[in-house]
């Protein structure tokens, strides 16, 4: 005898697939009369930060962060489509994020990274959409590699090195042809990618403002971590 939670999610689940093979015709239709596209964007990522002490033994020092909030990043992608459906997009994007403080004597605090990405996604158009108008959703994963600025007054730490992060992204998005070959895309992506670079100082110490600062001439750890939705905006040129 079959348990009735089982046998309810065995009911959704065969209504969910013949609900999928109706639509899936329609989705064939849809036709496009160019496989290539390219594209270049703006994007807003909602937050950003910097784990500061990632190897303390200390927990609540594990967690401080230099919170950077939200930052601009700039893209380009290629799509080649495969099936009438199913598209492939190769996407790259740089994000550049400078943020200035100063302590109680009023010394220059700078923290910053730079960050470089590229990511490879399988995209399903929606069922309802069509020549003029699509809508899509998909996923893949990404290689995100990048560096930390840190600089007390006049004092820059250097990257010694940085560890390539890998990850998974999700997207959903929509198109809008304004002329046969360009369109407006505007995607949303959930990514979390947290990258691990190394900093050290050149000098032990440097002193601004009457005070003598100390500083690490070793290798520092910390992870640099883009954290949130990306709202992107972008042109994309078909043919």
């Amino acid at each position: 005898m079959n348990i009735p939670r089982w046998s309810h999610t065995l009911s959704v689940l065969r209504r969910g697939i013949f609900i999928f093979l109706l639509l899936l015709p329609s989705a064939m239709l849809h036709t496009q009369s160019h496989r290539h596209a390219l594209s270049v964007s703006v994007g807003l990522i909602e937050d950003s930060r910097i784990f500061v002490s990632p190897q303390s033994p200390d927990p609540v020092e594990r967690q401080t962060t230099t919170n950077l909030g939200s930052t601009t990043s700039y893209g380009g992608s290629y799509r080649y489509l495969l099936f009438p459906s199913v598209t492939l997009q190769l996407h790259g994007e740089y994000v550049h994020e400078r943020s200035e403080s100063t302590d109680l004597a009023g010394t220059r605090i700078q923290n910053g990274f730079d960050i470089w990405l590229a990511e490879a996604s399988g995209i399903f158009s929606l069922p309802f959409s069509s020549d003029r108008f699509i809508m899509y959703v998909g996923g893949g994963a990404g290689f995100y590699i990048g560096r930390r600025s840190y600089a007390v007054a006049d004092a820059a730490a250097e990257t010694v090195s940085s560890v390539p992060a890998f990850g998974i992204h999700i997207l959903v998005g929509a198109e809008y042809m304004v002329l046969p070959r360009v369109g407006i895309r505007a995607d949303v992506v959930f990514r979390d990618p947290q990258i691990s670079v190394e900093n050290r100082f050149r000098q032990s110490s440097v002193r601004a403002n009457g005070v003598e600062y100390p500083l690490s001439t070793d290798p520092f750890l910390s992870h640099v971590n883009l954290n949130g939705n990306v709202y992107s905006l972008g042109v994309s040129w078909h043919f």
